[in-house]
């Protein structure tokens, strides 16, 4: 085989390797996955979730205009709220969770005492209120610039 037979053989493996990486990313590959669908079941987005199973989503209170982290952890098919926080209390008492909460610098944080283990979560995502997946360092933002409001489900795929 010639010099340029064997570059192009090579090239095309490699195309191949990447192509099967970037699939196994967006699909999660084999490890457990926080996957948002739209009203019609279509994927918007699927973020493989890290070992200790642990993701959030960012947004701004439709209410008081300030900053939340709700903070889930992920396990058995299902996800549980550990955690909510923002540098605004009110936010905390918005929810009307017992719990314990401590203020740590600028934020406000709570932890529930009890939370139900969900299989899926209806969410609204807007322009105003930003909603974000945060995965480890990842950041997919869930809300269209200018566009309507989005339904979407969030749920986890083992």
């Amino acid at each position: 085989m010639s010099r340029a037979g064997r570059a192009a053989l090579v090239a095309a493996a490699g195309l191949l390797v990447a192509g099967a990486a970037l699939a196994a990313v967006r699909a999660g590959g084999s490890r457990p996955a926080v996957v948002v669908t739209d009203q019609e079941g279509r994927e918007v987005a699927a973020v493989s979730l890290p070992d200790e199973g642990r993701f959030a989503l960012r947004y701004r209170h439709s209410v008081y205009r300030a900053e939340v982290t709700e903070t889930f952890a992920a396990g058995d098919g299902r996800f549980r709220l550990v955690a909510i926080a923002s540098p605004s209390e009110a936010v905390l008492d918005y929810y009307e969770l017992e719990g314990r909460r401590a203020a740590s610098g600028p934020l406000w944080r709570l932890e529930p005492a009890a939370s139900p283990r969900l299989a899926s979560l209806p969410l609204v995502a807007t322009e105003v209120g930003r909603r974000t997946l945060v995965v480890g360092d990842r950041q997919v933002p869930l809300f269209a610039e200018g566009g309507a409001p989005a339904h979407l489900v969030l749920t986890i795929r083992r």
